[in-house]
């Protein structure tokens, strides 16, 4: 039998269908019935402290940048009103013009160079971060799931699942594993 697709269907949704149409092929016996439950990790990861660190950390790298894009860009343009106020007093020979126009196109592209490279280093610092806190989070999944004898467990903000009973859900275990306090945290809900 061949499974004919629609042209039209996404990618994430085939693979999801296929997760399922796999699981659904091993031909369960009918007594035994698999425990299914679903997390949301960003909710998790929002709520743990090292994240809140971790953005502190790349909000004041951010800051530091954008202190230095705002000079870069302060001495051009005060570079830019001398050229044009000497241009309009015509104490500005030609050649003093051309000085001028190519220090500002080098400004400029200084300016340009800063910004991409404060960009690439707030990424690579972002990655170098959260790598660790995304681990944390996927081995306390992996444990809670274990622990409590689930079968799979869905992440449903990749995704994954759409619907799910709240009985179902996994986020709140997880963060308690990984030592959130739960207090004044208000449950998680997908229904």
């Amino acid at each position: 039998m061949y499974l004919l697709l629609p042209v039209f269907m996404p990618m994430k949704v085939f693979k999801i269908l296929s997760l399922f149409l796999l699981i659904a092929s091993f031909g369960v016996p009918s007594h035994a019935q698999q425990k299914i439950g679903f997390v949301s990790s960003q909710a998790v990861i929002a709520l743990l402290p090292v994240t809140k660190k971790a953005n502190e950390e790349l909000a004041e790298m951010q800051t530091k940048f954008l202190a230095q894009s705002q000079q870069m860009q302060a001495e051009m343009k005060a570079k830019l009103d001398g050229l044009v106020a000497q241009n309009e007093a015509g104490s500005l020979s030609e050649n003093m013009k051309l000085l001028g126009q190519q220090e500002i196109t080098q400004m400029q592209q200084d300016l340009n160079d800063h910004n991409q490279q404060s960009q690439e280093t707030l990424t690579k610092r972002r990655s170098v971060l959260f790598k660790p806190i995304f681990k944390q989070v996927n081995e306390a999944i992996q444990t809670v799931a274990k622990d409590e004898g689930y079968d799979i467990v869905l992440d449903i903000d990749n995704g994954g699942l759409r619907y799910g009973k709240a009985m179902y859900n996994l986020t709140q275990e997880v963060l308690i594993s990984l030592g959130v306090n739960m207090d004044n945290i208000p449950e998680p809900t997908t229904e």
